[in-house]
């Protein structure tokens, strides 16, 4: 996910589209990552705690990594880089 300057757009944890009287806020809710031709994810929770799953290496299984304002690399998770991200009304 590259901005059109070539570095990847800052991501927020919460967006607001509307007018001032007509606002719909919505929540970061997850990232899905790409590399090596499989996909991964970061699942952000209701109080921000952040949860890595991939598949293949977790299974079922999702780990958790902290908090959202605490990771420093929101972009890159093992080797792999952000290709979308999703976002739920709060």
């Amino acid at each position: 996910m590259l901005s059109p300057s070539g570095t990847p757009p800052k991501l927020s944890q919460s967006l607001s589209i509307g007018t001032k009287d007509a606002k719909i806020t919505y929540k970061l809710k997850g990232i899905i990552y790409l590399g090596g031709n499989h996909f991964t994810s970061r699942i952000v929770g209701s109080q921000g705690e952040v949860w890595y799953h991939d598949g293949i290496a977790t299974k079922e299984k999702c780990l958790h990594e902290g908090k959202l304002n605490t990771i420093e690399d929101i972009h890159h998770v093992r080797d792999r880089t952000s290709c979308m991200t999703i976002y739920g009304i709060v």
